[in-house]
């Protein structure tokens, strides 16, 4: 035990003496957190920064589409997102953009409802000739999430009455065809089909903005405190995977199979070397979580609970550390592989962008990853949850830890038994 402990705290001290690593381990996550929150909401605490957003609405469609459109923006749903102003001069409204005071301008041309659902008429044909009518997003580049949030608000509501339109359309062909309506009712009856999808798209619920709540105050959506987690587990995951790597490059240096050939056993050069991993692993999210709550103000809740979720987590990416360098013939191809592992499970997880917003089926698939576990985990934490709130993770954490050191011991023996 005591030759592996050695060999564990030997791989710790030399991580730490390496300036490069100490960037990427502390010095990136730090500015990449501080990146990420304001770019998302700010450096404030508390709130998600997507309140409020000024945005113009110019009119110049006659139609009922048009004001279908302006109803989305003006419904009570987007009522604390949201801060409309409907104006008619466009040019003044672009203005506005460019100064900054709004985050974006929505043009609606002029036959904007003609090009989606003609008005009523004997002719079909209509339909074929109808002209392309572009709603127009005028965003402002300082303010890319806002501006974001109302192109994804307008492409939502354009897709569903797209979609409303087009379905009508086959239906009412579907009747022509088997008699039920006469074609000269076909353009009337197509037409009623798409104000109901229109309808239906004005009393959607385009986009959703819910925050956590504790005790009796509902708390917004807060990017730093969602950040600081995300972008230590985020470089936690590159540690690990750096520390796979330090074997294969070991044993190309020729120290591992020395070590080998010493007294000590290759479970224990071994389990020193992933311990290793492990213990550098366990003291980079200590301070990054410690550092956190002093310069950022994260609440982490209670400690104990804090500090299982930490270490079944670090064991848990550990296991994906150990895996790559037993699965893995060369240190380069351990770096490329772990460079891709990392990058793919942040993305999976939500590491850069809010959790919450994935679909779902994309959340059920990510819980393969411990960037999923951590995340969940540590939001629980901040929003005031307890040890209870959080067994789940630690004990999906700890089982995905065994399992990948089980398949990481297997894949060991088969190279370094002696």
């Amino acid at each position: 035990m005591r030759k592996t402990l050695n060999v564990a705290w030997k791989d710790l001290t030399l991580a730490f003496r390496d300036s490069t690593a100490l960037i990427l381990m502390l010095v990136a996550p730090f500015a990449l957190t501080l990146v990420m929150a304001f770019a998302f909401g700010g450096l404030r605490g508390g709130g998600s920064g997507l309140s409020g957003i000024p945005v113009l609405i110019v009119n110049h469609d006659s139609g009922e589409f048009g004001g279908y459109l302006q109803e989305v923006f003006e419904s009570k749903d987007l009522a604390d997102l949201l801060d409309p102003t409907v104006m008619t001069d466009e040019a003044a409204a672009r203005a506005s953009v460019d100064s900054n005071e709004s985050a974006a301008a929505v043009i609606i041309p002029e036959g904007f409802s003609e090009s989606i659902l003609p008005s009523a008429t004997s002719n079909p044909s209509v339909l074929e000739d109808r002209k392309q009518s572009v709603v127009e997003v005028y965003s402002n580049p300082a303010r890319p999430i806002s501006s974001g949030v109302i192109r994804g608000i307008v492409e939502q509501f354009l897709s569903k009455v797209a979609a409303g339109a087009a379905g009508g359309q086959v239906a009412v062909t579907q009747l022509v065809m088997s008699g039920l309506i006469s074609p000269q009712e076909a353009m009337s009856k197509g037409q009623e089909i798409g104000m109901r999808a229109a309808q239906q798209a004005v009393d959607s619920q385009l986009i959703s903005v819910k925050g956590e709540t504790t005790g009796k105050e509902t708390a917004g959506f807060d990017w730093l405190t969602y950040m600081a987690p995300s972008m230590a587990i985020l470089f936690l995951m590159f540690t690990v995977s750096n520390g796979g790597k330090t074997i294969l490059a070991e044993r190309d240096w020729g120290t591992l199979p020395r070590l080998l050939t010493s007294p000590t056993s290759a479970a224990q050069v071994l389990g020193g070397k992933v311990g290793g991993i492990y213990i550098t692993g366990l003291a980079q999210m200590a301070i990054l979580l410690a550092a956190s709550g002093l310069l950022f103000g994260v609440r982490w809740g209670s400690i104990p609970a804090l500090a299982l979720v930490t270490l079944a987590l670090v064991a848990a990416a550990t296991g994906w550390g150990a895996l790559l360098a037993a699965y893995c013939r060369t240190a380069g191809q351990a770096n490329q592989l772990g460079t891709i592992l990392s990058l793919a499970f942040a993305g999976l997880a939500g590491n850069f962008f809010a959790r919450q917003a994935l679909p779902q089926s994309v959340r059920t698939i990510s819980y393969i990853t411990p960037n999923a576990w951590g995340l969940e985990a540590y939001g629980k934490l901040t929003a005031g949850g307890t040890l209870s709130d959080v067994v789940t993770p630690i004990v999906a954490l700890l089982v995905m830890a065994i399992v990948l050191f089980a398949a990481a011991t297997a894949l060991f023996r088969r190279q370094y038994a002696s």
